[in-house]
């Protein structure tokens, strides 16, 4: 387990790199703006501004989406769960877009921390929703058809609000959409560092109850998991966790759910300890990866990478689910 651990981090430490040296089509035409002699300031600019936010985010969108997607397939017992395939991306999105929609009343820093405090408290309203049907609905393929069927609730609210609202909102709002990983900005960064570290570092403490949960909510109160409050705990990480992402990167989809059941098979284990540390490490690289794909492709297509993560994570949620099927 540790060798691959460092095998795992050695090769995110690679990827790191790569991604701070590797040259975007639109940095010749910046360059052009500089003398000679300015280019140590164009390079400072260049990694203060654009590319160490870039890759700050997607290192913390990756592991963050990924750890919400492993806690979720435990509590409820599916590997096919995750942020945006139970609607706790659908959540965020409905009051982010109240949020941006009445921007006008507010401004800045103010801006940012609303719609922040929004993303995770529409993921908290929605997760507790699943949360409640998943006690009700015992099969697992109805309970991914409610969190499709609050996808789809929101996207027709959303387009309710979309259509009373002004052009300027409009526009903030379907860039919002699409998924981002540059609309972070240095400043930004400590916030979302640090709320980060705290729900990440949080989930070790749930190891004992996660653990206790893979082998069934009757067994795991045996082992004297409190059942309820370990819910809530999870339902709290994953909310924060999720809404952080989803507020400052747009919503992404597939992340937390391709992430986890990848670092199952590699790791073949349920000790959450080490699921945790490896899902960690396995989301920031796929974040990153996706990254540079983008990168490399803009010189044909700009693709965002919401759309990205879902032409990866579609067929592979359809193979675990004919996989699931056969097994039953």
């Amino acid at each position: 387990m540790k060798r691959l651990h460092v095998f795992l981090l050695l090769f995110l430490v690679g990827l790191v790199i790569l991604t701070l040296g590797f040259p975007h089509q639109e940095e010749a035409w910046f360059e052009s703006f500089f003398p000679a002699e300015g280019k140590e300031k164009f390079q400072y600019i260049l990694l203060t501004e654009f590319r160490i936010p870039r890759l700050v985010i997607a290192l913390v969108a990756g592991a963050s989406l990924s750890v919400c997607g492993l806690l979720l397939q435990t509590l409820l017992n599916n590997p096919l769960a995750g942020p945006s395939i139970l609607g706790l991306t659908s959540g965020a999105h409905l009051f982010v877009a109240l949020t941006i929609l009445a921007a006008g009343y507010l401004s800045g820093t103010l801006l940012d921390l609303s719609i922040t405090v929004a993303s995770a408290v529409g993921s908290l309203l929605f997760g507790l929703i699943i949360l409640l049907m998943a006690n009700r609905v015992k099969s697992q393929v109805s309970l991914l058809l409610v969190g499709m069927m609050l996808g789809t609730f929101v996207s027709a609210v959303t387009g309710i609000l979309l259509s009373k609202s002004d052009p300027t909102a409009l526009k903030a709002f379907t860039l919002w959409s699409f998924g981002s990983l540059q609309q972070v900005s240095l400043n930004q960064l400590p916030l979302i560092v640090v709320i980060s570290l705290l729900g990440i570092s949080a989930t070790f403490f749930l190891v004992k109850p996660l653990n206790g949960l893979v082998l069934g909510e009757r067994q795991a109160t045996v082992l004297g998991v409190h059942l309820r409050r370990s819910q809530w705990q999870i339902l709290a990480v994953v909310s924060v966790l999720t809404g952080l992402v989803t507020a400052f990167c747009g919503p992404i989809a597939f992340v937390g759910l391709i992430v986890p059941n990848i670092v199952k098979i590699f790791y073949k284990t349920a000790n959450h300890r080490v699921l945790l540390i490896g899902t960690i490490i396995i989301g920031a690289g796929f974040m990153l990866l996706c990254d540079l794909l983008i990168v490399v492709m803009e010189p044909v297509i700009v693709l965002p990478i919401n759309s990205l993560t879902s032409l990866i994570g579609a067929p592979v949620a359809v193979a675990l689910l004919l996989k699931k099927m056969r097994h039953a």
